[in-house]
């Protein structure tokens, strides 16, 4: 509703309005004011001292633009929640560091001198300078940081024995630097990341991933009469994130990537991960309701594992998670320019489809596909489906289609 008062317009805003808006409980959302100043950052041991092994309490020294003379100095502070794993790789760079490990917030009991505020980073290969925070004169919450100059990782997947897997699945492990191994959490572990770790293995796409809890996997290694080494594998990453725009610029997993090295997990979160392209272990159909293949690309589609895939496989699709992007890819393989349409047969269609459908089992599931990364599909063979979900679909030559859709991760 708007209305005006005294030649001011007043827009009134419904409450269920305010969310969408970024006003939630009162609080507007104000970006930090500051931007493109020079500072000095170093890690403390909070009794004054500089630490030297890349972890302590965050400090900064503001310095003048051209003679560098110091203008003050105190804790960084993050009263609004805004620091995130960005601002901390950043700064870290910023003291001569490779990467951020951990970083966490710590409350103390007094207000303490402090410099900046709420520092906001939105690319880890820009300055500091390139960052937005807040000027501040005292702040009961500072950062206690991590960081580190040795920060690459070698994946592998293993098997339920605890040996290197033949296949393209196992549960993911990480070792560092320095030799020691273990598992990776499943704590904010998406499909940037699980594409990011299989380029790493030397596998083009990623097909699935789960916590080990969830798949069932069980771990014979997590006996008692395992090896010491085995006993002890502990937990090596937790909270691990990759950039869209990294997968995009096929980036390593240290350029694009951020995790930390301290974990609240346990090993029922562990990440069971599938490796491996789609379109390069199923070979994609349409079959009419006769049960006989169609060579306009409209019926009922049907998956058939490789030869060289070394499964067996030949059944429907179910619709779970199938989107355009995926009804695109799956056209495109089989010589078509798109996708002009899909749906389920549901239960209104079964009675015509139901006989052809009887024929194969639900065999292909959560087939997710990405727009700007050619055969990118992570996909299920485990699927929890019936045939009311199976999909029918529509191909379209190139003078059928619109152009080409983008998706961001």
């Amino acid at each position: 509703m708007i209305f005006s008062i005294r030649n001011h317009m007043v827009l009134l805003v419904p409450c269920f309005l305010l969310g969408l808006l970024g006003i939630s409980d009162g609080y507007i959302y104000v970006p930090p004011k500051y931007t493109g100043s020079d500072f000095k950052f170093w890690l403390d041991n909070n009794n004054g001292d500089l630490t030297s092994n890349g972890a302590g309490i965050l400090k900064a020294k503001l310095y003048a633009d051209d003679d560098r003379t110091a203008d003050g100095n105190g804790t960084v502070c993050d009263t609004d929640n805004r620091f995130t794993d960005e601002a901390a790789t950043v700064i870290c760079k910023a003291m001569g560091y490779k990467c951020a490990e951990n970083w966490k917030l710590e409350t103390t009991s007094a207000n303490l001198p402090a410099l900046i505020d709420n520092v906001e980073c939105t690319n880890t290969s820009l300055p500091f300078r390139r960052c937005r925070y807040d000027r501040i004169d005292t702040c009961n919450r500072e950062i206690s940081l991590k960081c580190s100059s040795r920060c690459d990782y070698e994946f592998s997947l293993l098997n339920s024995e605890g040996t290197k897997s033949k296949s393209k699945s196992g549960l993911l492990v990480a070792s560092n630097y320095n030799g020691m191994r273990g598992t990776v959490c499943d704590d904010n572990f998406d499909k940037a990341a699980a594409l990011t770790i299989c380029r790493e293995m030397g596998h083009t796409c990623a097909a699935s991933w789960s916590s080990r809890n969830d798949m069932g996997f069980e771990q014979t290694f997590d006996s008692s009469e395992k090896k010491a080494s085995e006993q002890d594998m502990p937990i090596m990453l937790d909270d691990v994130t990759c950039s869209a725009k990294g997968v995009l610029q096929n980036e390593t997993f240290v350029e694009s990537c951020f995790w930390k090295t301290e974990s609240d997990c346990d090993h029922s979160e562990d990440i069971y991960l599938t490796c491996g392209c789609m379109l390069e272990e199923f070979k994609f159909s349409t079959v009419d309701k006769n049960n006989e293949a169609t060579t306009n690309g409209k019926g009922l589609l049907i998956v058939e594992s490789k030869s060289e895939s070394g499964t067996e496989l030949k059944g429907t699709v179910c619709d779970d998670l199938f989107d355009e992007s995926s009804a695109d890819t799956i056209c495109k393989s089989m010589g078509f320019a798109c996708s002009k349409s899909f749906k389920s047969v549901g239960e209104r269609r079964s009675a015509a489809w139901g006989d052809v459908q009887r024929k194969y089992p639900v065999v292909l599931a959560e087939v997710d596909c990405h727009a700007q990364i050619q055969g990118q599909c992570s996909f299920s063979t485990d699927p929890i489906c019936d045939h009311s979900e199976d999909i029918l679909i529509r191909c379209g030559t190139e003078d059928q289609c619109p152009e080409t859709p983008t998706e961001s991760f």
